[in-house]
């Protein structure tokens, strides 16, 4: 009798034991699942959501593409302006002598640098020529040129930047004053440009700039005698650069 009672208080025991562990373990668990969500609030920080079979994202290191390289230059975009000189050299056409006056203009210009060494650009010109046909009356005109270049611009440290250029445009002559033939009417003319320059660091962003440009161009005719020859015109200039 005392052998048996034994046995049931022993399992007795044992099932009072097992049912308190089960209790506990479950408190356990909600005490550390209430604490992590309580972390993670209070942090601002969430959880990256992944889908199954992916692999959680990386931080990347890689610049996004259209990041702008860094430039020698204090930034990638530069404006100029600046006086010039066109020097039209005479020619003949129909057998007709043509000339030009030499005369002064104003330039501007604005470029961007997709490289170190490589920019487009694109110019305004004005200037006021003259332009004499022989013996068939002479044309006073305003010439204002607008052109898209391409720029190489050789790297380096130094304050000197050395550059090629070249591309092509429009060259636009509208008849000014009252002197003019009554024929006389404004023109288009394409017009291709080569040349090369020096730019000068001064101080801050600021450049002084001096170049050599060559207008390879149409001869207006204004509407008189038919012109279809081309000419070629030195235009030296110089101005200063703010780059930005």
């Amino acid at each position: 009798m005392r052998l048996h009672t034994w046995k049931m208080v022993r399992y007795n025991t044992g099932e009072m034991n097992t049912g308190m562990l089960k209790p506990t373990v479950i408190v356990a668990t909600l005490a550390l699942g209430l604490a992590g969500g309580a972390w993670a609030q209070g942090s601002g920080v969430n959880p990256p959501v992944v889908a199954p079979g992916q692999n959680p994202p990386v931080a990347s290191s890689i610049p996004p593409p259209l990041a702008q390289p860094p430039s020698l230059y204090g930034g990638p975009w530069e404006v100029f302006v600046g006086g010039s000189m066109q020097f039209a050299k005479a020619t003949t056409a129909n057998q007709t002598a043509i000339n030009s006056a030499n005369v002064a203009g104003g330039q501007a210009a604005l470029r961007l640098h997709f490289a170190d060494s490589s920019a487009i650009e694109m110019r305004y010109a004005i200037a006021w020529p003259t332009q004499t046909y022989g013996l068939t009356g002479t044309v006073h005109a305003r010439a204002w040129e607008i052109s898209f270049d391409y720029v190489y611009t050789l790297p380096t440290e130094s304050r000197f930047k050395p550059f090629l250029e070249g591309g092509g445009g429009v060259i636009t002559y509208t008849p000014t004053g009252a002197n003019n033939p009554s024929y006389a009417v404004s023109q288009r003319k394409l017009a291709a440009n080569y040349g090369g320059g020096l730019e000068i660091a001064l101080r801050g962003h600021l450049g002084l700039r001096a170049e050599y440009r060559g207008l390879i161009y149409r001869i207006p005719d204004f509407g008189g005698i038919r012109i279809t020859s081309w000419n070629h015109m030195p235009e030296p200039d110089i101005g200063l650069v703010w780059h930005f």
